[in-house]
C-alpha cells in the first residue's frame, strides 16, 4: 500500500477530527509518515494545544525520530474512546485516490488493494470490479465511480453523525 502516502495537510483538510490514537494507528501502518504527522499537528494548533502537540508540530526534519514517542504520549492522554481506527484511514485513502484518480493508470486496482489490505470491509465492496453488481445495476466502470462517490459520501455522513471534534 506504499503507493498512497497521505500528507498531514490533506489529512487535516479531510479529517480534522482525527484523534491522536487514530493518527498513531496511521503512522504505525504507514498511511502517513512522521513529516505528515507533524504537518497535521501544525494545522490543528490552537491556544489550548498541549505542549506535546506544540512540540510535535514544530519538529525539524532531523528530529522526526521523536514523532512516535510524542504521538504515543498524546494518545495516552486523550479520553479512551472505542473507535474503529481503520475506518478513517479507509476513508482518507479512498478520498485521496478518488481526488487523484486521473494520475493512476488503474485506480480501481488500487481500490481493490485497499479492500484486501483492510480485510474486505463490506462498505467498500460496491467499488470492487470482481464483486457482483447489485440487482438491476449495471457493473460498468462509470457505475463503479458513482459507487465510489456514494461510499465517500456515506463515510462523511458517518463521521458527521459521530459529532467528531477537531483536536
Amino acid at each position: 500500500m506504499n503507493e498512497l502516502l497521505l500528507d498531514g495537510s490533506y489529512v487535516y483538510a479531510h479529517a480534522p477530527w482525527l484523534n491522536w490514537s487514530e493518527l498513531l494507528y496511521g503512522l504505525e501502518h504507514s498511511f502517513i509518515n512522521e513529516k505528515g504527522v507533524s504537518e497535521f499537528a501544525c494545522e490543528g494548533l490552537t491556544e489550548e494545544s498541549s505542549q506535546e502537540a506544540i512540540s510535535l508540530a514544530s519538529l525539524l526534519p532531523q528530529e522526526s525520530y521523536l514523532t512516535l514517542d510524542l504521538l504515543r504520549e498524546l494518545a495516552t492522554k486523550e479520553p479512551a474512546t472505542e473507535t474503529d481506527k481503520e475506518k478513517p484511514w479507509i476513508f482518507l485513502l479512498l478520498s485521496l485516490l478518488f481526488d487523484n484518480k486521473n494520475s493512476y493508470s488503474d485506480p480501481l486496482k488500487i481500490v481493490e488493494q485497499i479492500y484486501s489490505d483492510f480485510n474486505y470491509p463490506e462498505e467498500i465492496s460496491p467499488l470492487i470490479r470482481y464483486m457482483p453488481a447489485s440487482e438491476g445495476i449495471e457493473g460498468s466502470e462509470d457505475q463503479l465511480l458513482k459507487n465510489w462517490e456514494n461510499v465517500l459520501s456515506d463515510y462523511n455522513s458517518f463521521f458527521s453523525s459521530q459529532n467528531r471534534k477537531s483536536l
